[in-house]
């Protein structure tokens, strides 16, 4: 089952051989960094950083598809990591999270194209695999990737 199939139904088989796409979750706090690791398990390969510095480190030696972001870390934003992350490559896409009503850098951030879509914490499990999801196919699509080889588990 291809990736035609699974724009129609959603889902590829569990048995299905080949490489996942890749999540990259920045955080500097590690209970989430646990959390989104724990629901993702098994559906994409992980890739976590608990900075920016190290999220850009990760993302030059590794071929990310996603990212999820907090906004608030010591050092340097969400949105400032994906300012670099687009410089580097801007097909991945890039998904903020923020706890705190800073609208004003989430809006800046979409309008510049640095942000795909961004979630406020706490979030939803469903909500957020619902996203989750969208971002995958939304990466395919853009990617071209039209390979069985790539698979999306468990969403």
């Amino acid at each position: 089952m291809g990736w035609k199939e699974f724009r129609k139904t959603g889902q590829v088989k569990k048995d299905q051989k080949g490489p996942k796409l890749s999540l990259l979750i920045v955080d500097d706090e590690s209970g989430i960094i646990a959390s989104l690791e724990e629901g993702f398990r098994g559906i994409f390969t992980i890739y976590t950083a608990n900075s920016g510095q190290d999220a850009l480190e990760l993302f030059k030696q590794h071929e990310i598809h996603l990212v999820i972001s907090d906004q608030r870390m010591p050092g340097m934003t969400g949105v400032e990591l994906f300012t670099h992350l687009k410089k580097i490559n801007p097909l991945p896409i890039r998904i903020l999270i923020t706890g705190y009503s800073d609208i004003n850098v989430v809006i800046r951030g979409l309008n510049e194209g640095l942000i795909w879509k961004y979630v406020t914490k706490p979030w939803r499990w469903e909500d957020l695999k619902a996203l989750i999801r969208q971002a995958a196919r939304k990466y395919a699509q853009d990617a071209e990737i039209d390979d069985p080889k790539f698979r999306i588990l468990g969403m």
